[in-house]
C-alpha cells in the first residue's frame, strides 16, 4: 500500500508546482477589500466582472505614486503562491501601479526585453573609449545648459580637444528622430573619435526620447563609441543600457571623454578605473552566485515561511483582539446585572415602594412605637423629601404582634 501523504506534504507539493508553472506575471483588475494592519503588510483582492484573486503585498515592497483605494483599477506584478496554513492560493504582489501608469511600465519592460534579446545591451558589442580623443562630437540641444556644461569641462580638462556639435531637440515628438539622425550624421562624417549624446535632467516625460526604440537602435549601431549623458541619476534609460558608457550628467560625460593634462591625475584615473572594474567584476560574479541561490526552491521556501508566519501573526492579532473584546463585553454585562441587583436591595428602593424612615431628634431610628412619648418631635424621610411630625398619641396595636401604634401630627 502506498504511504499516505500528510496535508502539509500535499500543500507544499501544490505550492511548488504552482510557482514553477506560473512565473511572475502582470494582472489587471479592480482593487477591493484593501487593508493594512499594524504589521505594515497589505491584503486586498483584485477582481473583474467574473472572478476575484486574493493578494498579499509585504511591507518590504514599497508602493510609490499610488494611494490604494477600493474601486481603483490597478496593475499588479507578482507571482502565484499558496498560503499553506489555509491551503489557499494567493497572488504575492511585487509592484502595484495605477492602470494607466502600469501600462506604460509594461510597454517599457517589453521594449527593454525585446532589445535585450536582440543583444543591443550586451557588453561584448560595446566599444572602448579612446584614451586621447582628438575630436568629440556632441548630440544635444544647442540652447540647453547641457552643452555649456560639456564645453566648460572639456576646456578645463583638455583645452586642445576639438568639439563638434550636432544640434537636436531632446524632448517632444520630433526629438527621437532628430537624435537618431544626429548620431547617424556624425558617424557618416567620420571625423570624431567619441560621441556624447544626452541632455540635462528632467521628469520621466522629458526623458522619454531616450527610451525610444529609434534612438536606442541608433546608439547600438554607432561605429563611434558613445557616452550617454541623460542627466537623471535615479532612473536608467534604454539609451544608457545601449551606450558604450553611461554618465550620470553631461559634465560627467565630458570628464569621461578626455583625460586630465596632469600626469598624476592620469595615473590615478587609470588605477581608479582598474580598481573599479575589478570590484565590479567581483560584484557581478557574486551577484550571479547570489541570484542562483535566490532562485533555488530551498531559499524561496525559507523566505516564504517567514512571510506566511507574518501573515499568521496578523491573524492571531485579529483573534486576540476579538477575544479580548468579547471578554470585556461579558464583564460589562455582569457589572450591569450586579449593579441592578444591588440597587434593588438598597434603602432607596424600599423608600420608592412607599415606606419611610422615622428618626428622633437625636438621629436614632424608630422601629418600635413603644419608645415614643406624646408631643415628641420626629422626622420622616421619604423617597422624595422629608416631613417633621409631632407624636399626638401612642396607642396599643390590636394586631397579633401586640405592638403599639403612634399617631402623628405634622
Amino acid at each position: 500500500m502506498e504511504r499516505p501523504h500528510s496535508v502539509s506534504e500535499v500543500t507544499q507539493a501544490i505550492k511548488q508546482t504552482l510557482e514553477m508553472e506560473f512565473p511572475p506575471m502582470w494582472v489587471l483588475g479592480e482593487l477591493t477589500s484593501f487593508s493594512q494592519p499594524a504589521s505594515g503588510h497589505r491584503y486586498f483582492t483584485l477582481s473583474d466582472s467574473d472572478s476575484q484573486l486574493r493578494c498579499v503585498m509585504w511591507r518590504s515592497r514599497p508602493i510609490t505614486g499610488l494611494h490604494p483605494e477600493s474601486g481603483m483599477s490597478v496593475l499588479a506584478q507578482g507571482q502565484l503562491t499558496v498560503y499553506e496554513r489555509r491551503g489557499e492560493y494567493q497572488f504575492n504582489v511585487f509592484q502595484l501601479f495605477p492602470a494607466g501608469a502600469g501600462q506604460q511600465q509594461i510597454a517599457f519592460e517589453e521594449l527593454k526585453k525585446k532589445l535585450a534579446d536582440e543583444g543591443l545591451f550586451d557588453e561584448d558589442r560595446k566599444h572602448s573609449l579612446p584614451e586621447y580623443p582628438r575630436s568629440i562630437g556632441v548630440v544635444t540641444s544647442q540652447t540647453g545648459a547641457a552643452f555649456r556644461d560639456i564645453l566648460d569641462v572639456l576646456k578645463r580638462r583638455f583645452a586642445g580637444v576639438r568639439i563638434v556639435l550636432r544640434p537636436a531637440r531632446v524632448q517632444g515628438d520630433s526629438a527621437p528622430e532628430e537624435i537618431a539622425q544626429g548620431i547617424a550624421d556624425l558617424n557618416a562624417w567620420g571625423e570624431v573619435d567619441v560621441l556624447i549624446v544626452g541632455r540635462g535632467g528632467g521628469s520621466a516625460e522629458d526623458l522619454a526620447a531616450f527610451n525610444d526604440e529609434q534612438v536606442v537602435r541608433a546608439i547600438a549601431n554607432s561605429e563611434i563609441p558613445i557616452i550617454s549623458a541623460v542627466g537623471h541619476e535615479i532612473d536608467i534609460s534604454l539609451a544608457d543600457l545601449a551606450a558604450d558608457v553611461r554618465a550620470p550628467t553631461p559634465s560627467a560625460a565630458a570628464e569621461l571623454a578626455v583625460r586630465d593634462v596632469v600626469a598624476v591625475r592620469e595615473q590615478i584615473g587609470r588605477l581608479t578605473l582598474r580598481a573599479r572594474d575589478a570590484m565590479q567584476r567581483l560584484l557581478d560574479e557574486n551577484a550571479d552566485l547570489l541570484e542562483s541561490y535566490e532562485d533555488s526552491y530551498g531559499m524561496r521556501r525559507m523566505s516564504d515561511l517567514i512571510d506566511q508566519n507574518a501573515q499568521h501573526l496578523d491573524e492571531l492579532h485579529s483573534d486576540l483582539y476579538m477575544l479580548t473584546r468579547r471578554l470585556l463585553e461579558n464583564r460589562w454585562a455582569d457589572y450591569r446585572r450586579l449593579t441592578g441587583k444591588l440597587g434593588s436591595l438598597g434603602p432607596l428602593s424600599v423608600l420608592n415602594r412607599g415606606f419611610g424612615i422615622i428618626q428622633r431628634e437625636d438621629g436614632s431610628i424608630v422601629s418600635d412605637a413603644r419608645v415614643l412619648t406624646p408631643e415628641e418631635r420626629l422626622s420622616i424621610k421619604f423617597a422624595k423629601g422629608e416631613a417633621i411630625c409631632r407624636v399626638e398619641k401612642v396607642e396599643s396595636n390590636h394586631t397579633r404582634t401586640g405592638m403599639k401604634d403612634a399617631r402623628l401630627e405634622t
